[in-house]
């Protein structure tokens, strides 16, 4: 027999008993339907949590900082270390990075930032990119040039009472691309406050720079909050001049005469090369942090919950796949004589075999598009009715293909038995049957 036959004769055959073709495919539309929406779910809660760490930052950064312990010997972070991180496979881009929190001044105004020293041509691959203006590449120590981001305007304020300054609009009244910006370490030198030595003389003040704001960045949704970047050389050539007035963490970054970094940035060009560049590095005697740290544990507590959903919907499927067993079962014993005057005739019994499965799989092909049909209004309902638990519902390609191969194997895999069955009805019983 021809392929198409199977098929015509099995189409015959279920018009024959609508109800029950019709019972059964319900029965498998609603399982497929079951194990679609769940696992959609599962792919939207997934789906949800990576946009929400996207949000923090960028999935392909990696902070690589020198190890707490130091129990032996010490792997330490300098030129040589970035050197050996940029010869990497799947880096993008690597900077050192120094921070220090200075003060700002507008006229009266003072509004504190963290100020990062950073390798700026390498900005753009970290998302520093300007808003307005342009990044500061000319700088010098006399006059700085830095960037900030888009917050710093609104963090100026009145030194006595520390209230936000605003315009009559409530919005900020320093621009600091259009106003006399200065800098300094020393918060007394801003407040006209002299500190007494132990001679009763006063303690010499931090420098005071005027600064040149090139240009404004975001701040990345707070990643960068209150925040600025100066060229990585000028910001140490402002260090050395102002120890006094830092913490001993910016200062005293030498060890053996040996210059340090407190902290580099990598970034991977790709997000599939992070966790393998953060083994790397580990191994090398560093501590790395990224957010896809973060993400591949909410991937792996995802794929805990898409399991557990899929779970639940397979047992959906699998009464349905009972349904299909029972339907072709009855369908075998009100057939045994057709069966006999088939084996007579000279049908191969891998026909009449055959001639079972193809039934069952068109049962699973019209249960399974059914069930995904309505999988599809239940992705656009379940926000709707759920809407205080947030649901969200991802029906990817590759789950609406597989959802009805899928419903084929089970009904074709639940028919196999019977079909089996019929092949070994003897031909003489199944003649004589009624």
């Amino acid at each position: 027999m021809r392929f198409s036959d199977f098929f015509r004769m099995g189409f015959i055959n279920l018009r024959r008993r609508k109800v029950r073709t019709i019972l059964t495919a319900a029965a498998m539309a609603v399982g497929v339907a079951c194990i679609v929406v769940l696992i959609s779910i599962g792919i939207g809660y997934n789906q949800t949590y990576q946009e929400s760490i996207s949000e923090m930052g960028s999935l392909t950064k990696i902070d690589v900082t020198p190890q707490r312990e130091t129990k032996g010997k010490v792997a330490l972070l300098n030129d040589k270390a970035v050197s050996a991180f940029k010869k990497l496979n799947g880096v993008g881009a690597v900077t050192p990075v120094v921070q220090v929190v200075p003060y700002l001044k507008s006229g009266k105004y003072v509004a504190p930032i963290r100020l990062y020293g950073i390798d700026l041509t390498t900005a753009e691959s970290f998302q520093i990119t300007p808003l307005k203006g342009e990044l500061p590449l000319k700088g010098t120590k006399l006059v700085p040039q830095i960037i900030l981001t888009d917050d710093v305007a609104d963090s100026f304020a009145d030194p006595q009472t520390w209230e936000q300054v605003k315009d009559m609009k409530n919005k900020p009244l320093i621009d600091p691309m259009n106003r006399n910006i200065k800098l300094t370490f020393d918060y007394n030198t801003l407040s006209g406050q002299y500190t007494e030595g132990e001679d009763g003389r006063a303690v010499p003040s931090g420098n005071i720079y005027r600064i040149e704001v090139t240009g404004i960045t975001s701040m990345q949704n707070y990643t960068y909050s209150t925040s600025g970047f100066i060229q990585l050389k000028i910001l140490e050539e402002l260090i050395e001049g102002n120890t006094d007035f830092l913490p001993p963490s910016n200062t005293a970054n030498d060890m053996k005469n040996i210059k340090t970094y407190p902290l580099v940035w990598i970034k991977a060009d790709d997000i599939k090369n992070v966790q393998g560049i953060t083994d790397v590095i580990r191994k090398a005697g560093f501590e790395t942090y990224s957010l896809n740290d973060m993400l591949e544990s909410v991937k792996k507590q995802s794929r805990q919950i898409q399991g557990m959903l899929a779970a639940i919907g397979a047992v959906a499927l699998l009464v349905a796949g009972i349904g299909t067993a029972n339907t072709m079962m009855m369908a075998i014993n009100e057939r045994t004589k057709e069966i006999g005057i088939l084996k007579v005739l000279g049908t191969d019994l891998g026909d009449i075999v055959k001639m079972f499965l193809v039934e069952s799989a068109i049962i699973g092909v019209i249960g399974g598009t059914i069930g995904l049909f309505v999988s599809f209004i239940l992705q656009r309902l379940l926000p709707v009715l759920l809407q205080e638990m947030e649901v969200r519902s991802i029906i990817p390609i590759w789950l609406a293909g597989g959802a009805v191969i899928f419903a084929v194997f089970v009904a074709v895999i639940s028919a196999l038995g019977p079909a089996i069955n019929a092949m070994r009805v003897s031909p003489q019983v199944a003649i004589r049957a009624e």
